[in-house]
């Protein structure tokens, strides 16, 4: 499943929802309402399926798909949402640019495995992180089961955004960011953004009065960073 709405000529949004959701979720149904109505961004998101996919073979898809855009859209803002801002940045570190020229992440996980192990307990995810079995939780409601090559793929090829104090990212970023954090936020703890903004350069850093989701208030600064021209 994807949407995919052609409302500006020059510049396109590409939406990656996060780990548990879907293209159904409260922020690409706002984003695409309000790109659609202010012609602001043409707009892209797909449904992304992370659990039955690795890390490597997301960024793959995403490469091509960027590249293909980077043929009709100047300007491509990658906006990622929880783990899939943790897909959008690995995309910057590690693949062809093409005409990205954003990063929007909205409360980002920069180190999900890490955030997967403390959830689940090192003794339950044993076998999963050697790549013996797939791991089986519950997220937003459903049980979902992440393939057993999935934590394999991040170790191997340094995907962890985060890790401790360090922070696996350039100083001065070769697209701008721009990152927003709920200071209620019980699943990323907005620490870890504090301490990416405090390593890299970003083009704005907002802390909201919100949960995990910013649903109340991820409208309220899209509209307002659009209409200021931050995006």
């Amino acid at each position: 499943m994807f949407f995919y709405d052609v409302s500006n000529p020059d510049k396109l949004w590409i939406h990656l929802h996060g780990f548990a959701t879907n293209v159904w979720g409260s922020k690409i149904e706002f984003a695409r309402s309000y790109f659609k109505r202010t012609k602001a961004f043409s707009f892209y998101a797909m449904d992304m399926d992370y659990e039955k996919h690795t890390t490597t073979e997301i960024l793959e898809v995403l490469e091509a798909l960027v590249l293909g855009f980077s043929e009709r859209f100047p300007h491509i803002t990658l906006c990622g949402s929880s783990h899939g801002a943790y897909v959008a940045v690995n995309y910057v570190r590690f693949r062809r640019l093409g005409n990205v020229k954003d990063l929007f992440l909205l409360a980002p996980s920069f180190e999900t495995l890490a955030l997967i192990v403390k959830e689940v307990g090192e003794e339950k995810v044993k076998g999963w992180i050697e790549g013996r079995e797939p791991l089986k939780l519950e997220e937003e409601g459903r049980e979902i089961e992440i393939r057993e090559d999935f934590a394999l793929d991040i170790l191997r090829n340094g995907y962890e955004i985060i890790e401790g104090d360090r922070v696996n990212f350039p100083e001065a970023p070769p697209v701008g960011v721009i990152l927003v954090h709920g200071t209620r936020d019980e699943i990323v703890p907005v620490e870890r953004s504090r301490l990416f903004a405090s390593k890299v350069k970003l083009r704005k850093f907002l802390e909201v009065d919100d949960d995990h989701q910013l649903s109340e208030s991820f409208g309220r600064v899209l509209t307002r960073l659009v209409r200021d021209g931050w995006l």
